[in-house]
């Protein structure tokens, strides 16, 4: 079982009741992974988030507007990645794969979102994190595609 000081070292639980985070603690699983595994797939069913207790995970969107695949971002001890567990349309829209021997913790997306039904505060104060690594995983990819358009296309030369 993983333990409420361990889940109180993710922001995404920032200002959590100890009541409420026994509702996160009690859906809360060990996974390991070892290096150069895929966690999940780009556009599969998203069934879990996960928190990052060691290793790393980058975030690699395959579908980049018809570019190679690229790695929008590298989440490691602290961090959160699969958010789309609890998200419309409950479908991964980039794929995870470890860089180094992981250990994460998976919650169930779907019996997530029933307790943020029965607890809107709860779920509240957890969208509010999530929406914060959306926005920046968002300004991530909005960088690298930039990076890697013409200068033409963005409208003159690059320095």
């Amino acid at each position: 079982m993983i333990d409420l000081a361990t889940l109180r070292k993710f922001d995404i639980f920032k200002g959590l009741t100890d009541a409420e985070l026994e509702n996160i603690q009690s859906i809360a699983k060990l996974e390991k992974f070892k290096a150069n595994t895929r966690v999940f797939e780009e556009d599969s069913l998203a069934m879990k988030m996960y928190l990052v207790l060691k290793g790393r995970v980058e975030i690699r969107l395959k579908k980049a507007a018809g570019f190679m695949p690229i790695t929008i971002d590298v989440v490691g001890p602290g961090e959160i990645f699969g958010w789309s567990a609890v998200t419309n349309p409950f479908t991964f829209t980039a794929g995870a794969w470890t860089v180094a021997d992981s250990e994460l913790v998976a919650i169930n997306g779907e019996v997530l979102r029933k307790i943020f039904k029965i607890n809107n505060h709860l779920g509240y104060k957890v969208m509010m994190q999530i929406a914060a690594v959306i926005s920046k995983r968002f300004r991530s990819l909005s960088k690298k595609m930039v990076e890697l358009l013409p200068a033409q296309a963005v409208g003159g030369e690059r320095k």
